[in-house]
């Protein structure tokens, strides 16, 4: 054969490699690969293969199968296995309800995407593979790194606006300066002065945390309410995720790795209603500041600031966390609170998206993206475990 390119069977054939669907029969062998994976020097959190294999299985089946929006005979990604039937390469996929204007649409989330080095030069091949999924309006990733919005790039993807930024709310200075001192620098000096400035400048955060006369607010989890109320709100313009009831008692409930998670409805003297939710990441340990993350923020924008909703997340985040992180939304402008926050800028853009060939385009600042890949990933299990599987 001549020519400057091989088909990609050939190109297989030669590494003795094979490209398979993953289907609901191979999760234990790809929580294994994972596992392997996570303990490697490849991997950029080594420490994280602390977690086993079971609890690994456990959360792909959570993102992968208990999803409301998942068919029983939709492939979970694809895999790249040796002659052996050893898999060296991974990208899982998992389909996502999204809603703009009057329509429903689905995109294709990409997650997970490993390859060890003896395939590496095929991982193209693998992602193409993703790429080609049919039935889908566009195909995207919310946790990308470096390493992986390159290859977004290289398929023709695009980053997401302002998603190389997470924002973060310190509500306890004197914690979470020393550990941004200490991530930059091992002088104790330094940390003991951050601490010092951190101690005098609490009292400036009080504010945040102080109950807000404006709004009522309560506990909630009452899934049709918040769904109808998300329906209710949804800026018209953007591309939102479907906040159907079942969709949320899935992303929030009892099976989901988020769970228990802080949901709060709240309503204004006029009556006006919306929501917002809170997951804990349960730091603390070692010196790190306890984490809550900022997962859904739902009002009528046309008659609600977001300023007093702003002070009711701080106020109820501050029971259980020494900072909020939250990830820019769309149309909401967090200049007015530039002296509370603090922006961190990610290694590379977190969010790409790509588009079948011959799609109309949408701005891709108007989409406001999924998280449940994040969820799996970097919450930890603290609910009640699920039934075992038959």
């Amino acid at each position: 054969m001549t020519g400057k390119s091989w088909p990609m069977a050939s190109k297989l054939a030669v590494k003795g490699l094979e490209l398979q669907p993953v289907v609901r029969a191979t999760l234990p062998e790809v929580a294994a690969f994972l596992h392997r994976w996570r303990g490697s020097e490849d991997s950029p959190k080594p420490e994280t293969a602390r977690e086993t294999v079971p609890s690994i299985e456990r959360r792909l089946r959570w993102l992968l199968i208990d999803n409301p929006v998942a068919s029983a005979d939709s492939a979970l990604g694809y895999c790249l296995r040796d002659g052996l039937g050893v898999i060296r390469g991974l990208n899982l996929c998992s389909p996502t309800a999204f809603l703009s204007k009057d329509k429903r649409l689905l995109g294709l989330g990409s997650g997970s995407f490993f390859v060890e080095p003896l395939a590496r030069s095929l991982g193209f091949y693998l992602f193409k593979k993703y790429l080609r999924t049919p039935g889908f309006a566009f195909y995207f990733a919310s946790t990308c790194n470096a390493r992986s919005g390159e290859l977004w790039k290289a398929m023709g993807g695009y980053a997401v606006p302002n998603s190389e930024t997470e924002y973060i709310l310190p509500l306890r200075l004197d914690v979470v300066i020393p550990a941004f001192v200490a991530a930059k620098t091992a002088s104790q000096v330094a940390a003991r002065m951050a601490r010092i400035c951190g101690r005098s400048a609490n009292p400036m955060l009080r504010f945040l945390t102080r109950s807000s006369t404006k709004l009522a607010i309560e506990p909630c989890q009452d899934w049709e309410k918040l769904a109808e109320l998300s329906r209710r709100h949804r800026p018209p313009h953007h591309i939102t995720n479907d906040r159907s009831p079942a969709l949320l008692k899935w992303r929030y409930g009892p099976g989901s790795p988020a769970y228990p998670c802080a949901i709060y409805v709240f309503r204004d003297e006029s009556g006006n209603e919306g929501w917002f939710s809170l997951g804990d990441l349960r730091h603390g340990e070692e010196g790190r500041p306890r984490e809550s993350v900022l997962l859904d923020a739902i009002w009528p924008r046309e008659r609600m600031s977001f300023q007093p909703i702003f002070r009711e997340i701080a106020r109820a985040a501050a029971a259980s966390a020494d900072a909020v992180l939250f990830r820019p939304q769309p149309g909401v402008d967090y200049s007015k609170y530039s002296r509370c926050i603090i922006p961190h800028q990610l290694e590379a853009p977190r969010a790409f998206v790509c588009l079948p060939k011959g799609a109309a385009g949408f701005p891709l600042d108007s989409l406001d993206y999924d998280d449940s890949d994040y969820i799996a990933w970097r919450f930890q299990w603290t609910g009640p475990r699920p039934a075992k599987q038959a």
